[in-house]
């Protein structure tokens, strides 16, 4: 006689859930080189709960389909980091997430900015073609969550904004306090191609570049909403989160960013693309001073 044993509250069934989605998430994903050493020659090497493995020809280590992931070393399930990022295009709080997947809110904070990292990463576009336009915000610098505060003074944080035709966008900070040419020039010029024409947005340093860059062509283009209202567009996405710490800042406009392309995002979409590539970012790493 044969007894079933019983798994009333299906963690069985959970952990088989959780491995399917690994291997489904990792099963056409083809590996570049080594994440350790950077070399091309690997061989497999085995696979554990059905993700291939591999091991380096030149340093020795070994790694699989999901090293340098974004959940790499979490000890949560893929499924509830899967929940987490469709809880994040709801925009909902901290909070909410934590309180819904029965995570600490500590963890909430940390797997929000690690999904933030990765985000950053993927946000950076080649070239700005075709009509180009371009505008700038200006931000005073937040504290938000900093302890030991000696600034007494607060920095203007220029933010420029650009989107050129099939629906590629720029939005970088490059300078605090006054305008600084240099800067632009390497984090947005470069980004444009000659042959663009650029539409400038209430700068008059921004309409001296369009127009030295135009050769004095004047073309009737409709406007672009999202760059010439990017000041206010910028306060609205913020204010859901209640005020976001300079230290942030990028990380928070490449979710921004997201939501202004023409292209809907769906959380699949934004799973398959952090479930690949170097996206992992280590907890102590979160917050380190960044300048613009």
């Amino acid at each position: 006689m044969f007894l079933i044993q019983e798994d009333i509250n299906l963690d069985k069934l959970k952990v088989h859930i959780n491995n399917l989605l690994k291997k489904d998430v990792y099963k056409n994903m083809n590996i570049e080189c080594c994440p350790v050493c950077g070399e091309n020659k690997y061989i497999k090497y085995g696979s554990y709960k059905e993700i291939q493995r591999y091991k380096c020809k030149q340093c020795g280590k070994t790694f699989s389909n999901a090293t340098n992931s974004l959940w790499s070393y979490s000890k949560k399930d893929l499924s509830k980091w899967i929940e987490f990022i469709e809880l994040m295009i709801e925009k909902r709080s901290l909070r909410f997430c934590a309180d819904r997947l029965k995570i600490n809110l500590v963890t909430a904070f940390y797997w929000r900015h690690k999904i933030l990292h990765g985000l950053t990463l993927h946000t950076d576009l080649d070239k700005l073609k075709g009509s180009v336009h371009i505008g700038k915000a200006i931000m005073v610098e937040n504290f938000k969550g900093c302890r030991n505060i000696t600034q007494t003074k607060r920095r203007n944080i220029w933010i420029i904004g650009a989107k050129g035709d099939e629906d590629s966008m720029f939005v970088i900070p490059i300078c605090k306090d006054y305008w600084d040419l240099k800067s632009f020039n390497k984090k947005i010029y470069t980004k444009v191609k000659k042959d663009s024409y650029i539409i400038p947005y209430g700068d008059r340093y921004i309409s001296l570049i369009a127009k030295a860059h135009n050769k004095k062509l004047l073309i009737k283009i409709e406007e672009e909403k999202r760059i010439k209202y990017l000041l206010i567009n910028l306060k609205n996405w913020f204010s859901s989160f209640h005020g976001i710490a300079t230290k942030y800042l990028e990380e928070y406009i490449s979710f921004f960013i997201l939501f202004n392309l023409d292209k809907v995002i769906g959380y699949m979409d934004m799973i398959f693309s952090l479930s690949f590539g170097n996206r992992f970012i280590r907890t102590k790493e979160i917050g380190l001073c960044k300048s613009a």
